[in-house]
């Protein structure tokens, strides 16, 4: 039996295994600036698997976006021509989405770069290497696979357990759910920890991107492509503080910034100053981003 025969063997056993859907959660470390080798961060990730795609986030993140669009949706009736809200996204990392669309694995990432909402396509091809090395990891019978992707080698440990070709981030294509994930350098680990079927109280990124939908009547982001998403990414690293200083441009706009310290910024070249210091600043630390290939020269 050739591995796309039995690939195909077990897409088909997953398709029907998964009817209901199935949630999996994974443990993520990861190393944020990579002069620091002592300062992985943990988060809490799921990936959803469904009936004819998946969504990968953060639980954090996924938590928060409901509440907020539940909010703005209940301002919308009571206030029409007013909404306010806050968010405490530097309380997590992954902020953002990733659905892997069956059969084909077609990939749509919705993230953002500063105030711009984007919309990343692609169907990512991951030419694995298929060990014969086994070991049982979180009590699944688990097999090796290795490969290169977004300028980084990884091991993964697989199941075939766990009848899904798929994984955390963008890693799919393997005959068995990925149950360990990490790069060459541990910058990047994932370790599962747990799973269940879904159930209708169980809301899935469908939901919120249906609340998101309803809140702000459609969602806005600009599709691009990889290189696309690349080129606008070092351009903001470049001029990290662009978006404020075109909000500022207009004569009409004012802005008050509260900084850490509680102190008000009102005049445009202290905002501006403020902006172009603390965003460099963070354009620097963070700088081990999962895909290398896509936010380096």
């Amino acid at each position: 039996m050739n591995f796309k025969f039995c690939f195909l063997l077990v897409l088909f056993a997953f398709l029907n295994f998964s009817a209901q859907g199935n949630r999996f959660t994974y443990e993520y470390q990861f190393r944020i600036d990579s002069t620091k080798t002592d300062s992985l961060k943990k988060e809490f990730v799921n990936l959803d698997i469904l009936t004819t795609k998946s969504y990968f986030y953060g639980q954090a993140s996924f938590a928060s976006d409901s509440i907020m669009n539940n909010s703005i949706i209940q301002q919308r009736k009571s206030t029409p021509n007013h909404i306010s809200y806050s968010s405490s996204s530097e309380d997590w990392n992954i902020s953002y989405l990733i659905e892997k669309s069956y059969p084909g694995f077609k990939t749509t990432w919705f993230t953002n770069i500063e105030q711009t909402n984007m919309i990343v396509e692609e169907t990512p091809v991951l030419k694995w290497n298929i060990l014969p090395e086994t070991q049982k990891i979180e009590n699944y019978n688990c097999q090796k696979a290795t490969v290169n992707f977004g300028g980084r080698i990884w091991e993964a440990w697989f199941s075939k357990d766990l009848p899904f070709p798929d994984g955390p981030y963008k890693f799919h294509g393997l005959p068995g759910l990925i149950v360990k994930l990490e790069d060459k350098t541990k910058s990047h680990q994932f370790l599962l920890k747990g799973n269940k079927k879904l159930k209708p109280e169980d809301h899935s990124w469908d939901y919120i991107l249906a609340l998101q939908k309803e809140a702000k009547h459609e969602f806005e982001g600009v599709k691009v492509s990889p290189a696309q998403y690349k080129k606008q990414y070092l351009s903001y690293k470049n001029d990290p503080a662009k978006d404020i200083k075109l909000d500022l441009a207009d004569p009409h706009t004012t802005m008050t910034v509260t900084t850490e310290s509680g102190a008000k910024l009102t005049s445009n070249p202290e905002i501006i100053k403020y902006f172009e210091e603390s965003m460099a600043k963070k354009y620097k630390t963070n700088n081990n981003q999962l895909e290398l290939n896509l936010h380096r020269k």
